[in-house]
């Protein structure tokens, strides 16, 4: 949460984007600043005038009156602000009715909070950014600024007593337990020791583990005696007492902890399991193993607890990783579609803090991912493999990590490249499945001669264990020897020829209410790895909230997960398997399966409509029904959904297809394929555009449109993807059959037309592209069917490509001209986009006044439209612009702003843009340090984007730390303050 207020040096307010500190006079500031440090507490008039006006005599004829009059002008400030904060004035004293949580100050403690309990449960890595995060808030300045009374002397005191000092302690001790030992003595550089003991502590346990004992000896000597000058023993022989510690236990030097610029310490485990019996054994074989990089195969039957076992030892041994934890489900042996290889550097990547989608190439992708795990100690989970070929391109990428791959196959195909270590995980023993059982069942399995029995029936699987636990659980009356008779005769479900879990599950399943039978029964129609209530409802046509009152009992019954949201719920695999084989009705599962079927057809229409309503509509079957469609309130949740269901669409579109539901599998990929584009998941897309396109062929020439459509957005995937070569193959297929199909389809050639030119321009076929640009902007006026806001998109890419050609006059003719139509039909961001075009050519041009009012009127527009990017990247702009006129202040304020508002938004290569501007303009001031971060911090974005202008940032920084004889390469950078 981003504060709203600040006291943590002046008092400010937040309006819109930024902090306001000179929103009003200083004894107005104060005012405030002092009920913010007390939210929601009347703090009477006569004690607050002791806040805001010191005792040197400053103090009005009539402070009642004058702080009633502040009052007023303070509320004319808050009304500034998005939503509403009271200052109430009641019996003589006043009270600011705020949240806590908006106030920085409150914000810093929260945050020390936190990492208090996340050092409780042994999570260091992420306790140490917590802290980070609340130094980040504090930013190293003099609190309640805006105040010189005596009150606020006092406050801040305890400030420093209570909060700053012991929170510099609890950094200091996260560094120390990390391995951070230079980071101590940084950040206690300029502390009083004296002041805080413990400080002092933790800064000689620093230099003893550096080896810098001269020092330390010395540091402690010094502080010894002055500790006993000021006859203060106590202080002195506990110090003494904790040298000598230090001194025996012999510490050793140890180098610091190497860092990757802008790269985060990924914790993506699930949660561990509240209890876990056995395999203490393997745990120990795990370690052994482990102790150095490699590749672990965990392998052993489904519902066996290899998941369970992996998370726990990575849980358990965490310290370990000062790297962090990466971990994907790969999904081999679920009815879903298999994560491939491309989905899982993509997770990875994000884990890390890269955003993959500002990363086009898919072989870019990979190597960034190998690049940024090189030399870091990481445990790397891939869970749940199908084989050896699924995973077999990801193991090089983590030469330096702890691989574990889960799976029911023994990955035979790794040996000889690999040579992997193997576990095999069994059944549990008897005496840890019973204790397990026992744990579940309750009072009455303690001493219990049918435990063993019951135990055995389970044949040791946890899964089974758990599940049979909550059905005998449910029935109190009846004795645990009639379980084990009953279970003896039934066996369980088909595990083996004897011996398999069904029995169990069907029970479980019995015992619950007959519309929680008929769901679990229904749902395993569904291929997907995660399925919500709306889709549940919509398969069994009843209303939500009984199928979300169903799905809430077979979670109680362990037959479904939780997926991470409340309506969201997955099956195990062997629970899957299960509800399968129990809809064995032909006529019944179709029935279903079309249901099904058309809710998400329905649904990606509402979502295509409400994402993309320019462009030109994908033709749907005719249905008078909604199929139980959700609504989307707004563009966010339409795009939530698409990235939520992007697995379960893929394996719909494959269900569709397979089943001969050839209608349905070539539409839902053209709904939602562009929506999934925004967020650069190429290869999702690619997957279910193909299978689109699959079926589209079998419906035959009826529907060659839809062939074509298909073709046409596969070709412009590969154009993102920066594979021309494809993308240049598909897109000729789709024009060729859209000149094949029935009706006009001169607006689909043109499109076409389009695609092909961008290709040719963005390949070096400039001349060629802009041909094609004007052939299809002709085309496209020429049609019966008008397309205005296409007509905008195709003038302003010809502008682009004029352009590229340095024909700025006739790039100038385009973009006004789409200027011109956006302005007539009303669309307000195009009219940004294309004012925004004009000002960055204009620039190019050299009329820098010029391009600063094109540029001033697109980051209008784009705030008017809340676009948080685009306005980035029109104050990227405005930087450049600012700092070609010499007006330094000006570039260095949209440069910052750009930084902020681009990193929020992914707006990388502009974000990258605005941080160049700004290293040139830091390096005027001779704000070295800053200038050196800003242009590494470009360099790392750039290396991924345009190597050319890689390569200028990558020799303007040599020629930097050449002049400042700085070393080409540091662990740590210093933060670059973007508020200052």
């Amino acid at each position: 949460m981003t504060a709203r207020f600040t006291i943590l040096g002046q008092t400010g307010i937040r309006v819109g984007d930024a902090i306001d500190t000179q929103w009003g006079s200083l004894k107005l500031r104060a005012m405030l600043g002092a009920l913010l440090a007390q939210p929601r507490v009347s703090v009477p008039a006569a004690e607050l005038a002791d806040w805001v006006w010191s005792d040197g005599g400053d103090l009005p004829l009539n402070p009642v009156q004058t702080l009633y009059s502040y009052s007023y002008r303070i509320r004319r400030a808050l009304d500034s602000m998005q939503d509403r904060v009271e200052l109430v004035v009641a019996n003589g004293a006043y009270r600011l009715d705020v949240d806590r949580k908006s106030v920085d100050y409150f914000q810093f403690r929260d945050h020390l909070d936190r990492a208090r309990a996340l050092v409780r449960r042994g999570d260091h890595q992420q306790a140490l950014d917590v802290i980070r995060g609340a130094f980040g808030i504090w930013r190293h300045q003099r609190p309640l600024e805006d105040l010189r009374s005596s009150r606020a002397d006092a406050w801040r005191h305890r400030f420093r007593l209570n909060v700053l000092l012991p929170a510099y302690d609890l950094l200091c001790g996260e560094y120390l337990v990390l391995g951070d030992y230079a980071e101590v003595l940084e950040v206690l550089e300029d502390l009083d020791h004296h002041e805080h003991p413990v400080l002092l502590k933790r800064r000689l346990e620093a230099l003893y583990r550096l080896a810098r004992v001269e020092e330390a000896t010395e540091l402690f000597f010094s502080a010894y005696k002055a500790y006993k000058a000021d006859v203060n023993d106590a202080a002195a022989d506990d110090l003494r007492e904790f040298h000598d510690q230090l001194k025996e236990n012999g510490v050793a030097g140890s180098r610091p902890r190497e860092g990757t610029a802008g790269v985060l310490v990924p914790e993506q485990l699930p949660l561990d399991v509240p209890m876990f019996v056995g395999h203490k054994e393997k745990f120990a074989e795990l370690d052994a193993v482990a102790a150095n990089p490699g590749v672990v195969i965990i392998d052993g039957v489904g519902g066996v607890g290899k998941t369970a076992f992996a998370v726990r030892w990575c849980h358990t041994r965490r310290q370990n990783f000062p790297g962090g934890v990466l971990f994907a489900d790969l999904q081999g042996f679920s009815d879903g579609a298999i994560v491939d290889a491309s989905s899982v550097v993509d997770r990875f990547l994000q884990g890390l803090g890269v955003p993959p989608d500002r990363i086009a190439n898919p072989d870019h992708r990979t190597a960034k991912l190998q690049s940024v795990l090189s030399g870091r100690k990481v445990a790397v989970v891939l869970d749940n493999a199908r084989n050896a070929a699924q995973i077999h391109s990801l193991l090089p990428l983590f030469s330096s990590c702890v691989v574990i791959v889960t799976s029911r196959s023994r990955m035979s195909g790794l040996a000889a490249r690999f040579a992997p270590q193997r576990i095999s995980i069994g059944p549990l023993g008897l005496g840890d499945a019973s204790e397990l059982l026992a744990d579940r069942i309750g009072e009455r399995a303690r001493g219990c001669g049918a435990l063993g029995e019951l135990t055995r029936v389970c044949q040791g699987l946890p899964i089974v264990l758990k599940v049979l636990a909550n059905h005998i659980a449910q029935r109190p009356a009846v004795p645990l020897n009639e379980f084990v008779k009953h279970f003896h005769e039934r066996g369980v479900l088909d595990l083996d020829a004897t011996h398999g879990p069904r029995a169990v599950f069907m029970q479980s399943l019995r015992a619950l209410e007959p519309e929680a039978r008929v769901l679990f029964r229904t749902i395993g129609a569904h291929p997907g790895p995660s399925i919500t209530v709306g889709v549940a409802a919509a398969m069994t046509g009843l209303p939500k909230r009984r199928v979300h009152e169903a799905l809430d009992a077979l979670t109680e019954a362990h037959l479904l997960d939780q997926a991470g949201e409340l309506d969201r719920f997955k099956l195990h695999d062997l629970l899957r398997e299960f509800s399968a084989g129990l809809l064995d009705d032909a006529e019944q599962r179709g029935a279903i399966e079309l249901r099904m079927l058309d809710h998400y057809l329905r649904t990606a229409e509402r979502a295509d409509q409400l994402m993309l309503p320019t462009m030109v509509r994908v033709p749907t079957p005719d249905d008078e029904q909604d199929a139980g469609a959700l609504e989307f309130e707004n563009v966010t949740s339409a795009r939530r959904w698409c990235e939520a269901e992007a697995q379960n669409l893929l394996a719909l579109v494959r269900l569709a297809f397979h089943t001969g539901y050839y209608e349905h599998a070539a539409t839902i990929p053209q709904l939602v394929g562009q929506i999934l584009l925004r967020k650069g998941n190429t290869a999702e897309v690619l997957n279910l555009l193909h299978t689109g396109l699959a079926a589209a062929k079998f419906l035959g020439a009826c529907a060659e449109e839809e062939t074509s459509a298909l073709l046409l957005q596969i070709g412009y995937t590969y154009l993102l993807r920066q594979e021309y070569r494809r993308a240049e193959h598909h897109v000729h297929l789709a024009h060729l059959g859209f000149a094949r199909a029935e009706g006009d389809q001169t607006v689909a050639i043109a499109s076409c037309l389009h695609t092909g030119a961008r290709i040719l321009v963005e390949t070096g076929s400039v001349i060629m592209g802009i041909d094609s640009h004007e052939r299809a902007l002709l085309m496209l006026r020429q049609s019966d069917h008008p397309a205005p806001s296409m007509e905008i998109g195709f003038l302003y890419r010809a502008g682009e490509a004029y352009k590229n050609a340095f024909e700025y006059a006739r790039a100038a003719t385009y973009y006004h001209q789409a200027l011109a139509l956006a302005c007539e039909i009303g669309d307000e961001t195009s009219e940004a986009t294309v004012l925004h075009l004009l000002g960055a050519l204009s620039f190019a041009r050299e009329r820098t006044a010029e391009a600063r009012e094109f540029a001033e009127a697109a980051l209008f527009k784009h705030a008017r439209l809340h676009a948080i990017g685009n306005a980035g990247e029109a104050c990227a702009l405005l930087s450049e612009i600012e700092l070609e006129d010499g007006r330094l202040f000006d570039a260095k304020q949209y440069a910052r702003q750009a930084i902020r508002l681009c990193g929020r938004a992914g707006a990388s290569l502009h974000e990258a843009t605005a941080l160049h501007v700004l290293s040139r303009i830091l390096e005027r001031e001779a704000q070295f340090d800053g200038a050196v971060e800003a242009l590494e911090r470009a360099h790392v974005i750039f290396a991924d984007l345009d190597r050319g202008r890689a390569e200028l940032v990558a020799a303007e920084l040599r020629e930097l730390q050449v002049e400042l004889a700085l070393p080409a390469a540091r662990s740590e950078s210093p933060v670059l303050d973007l508020d200052r």
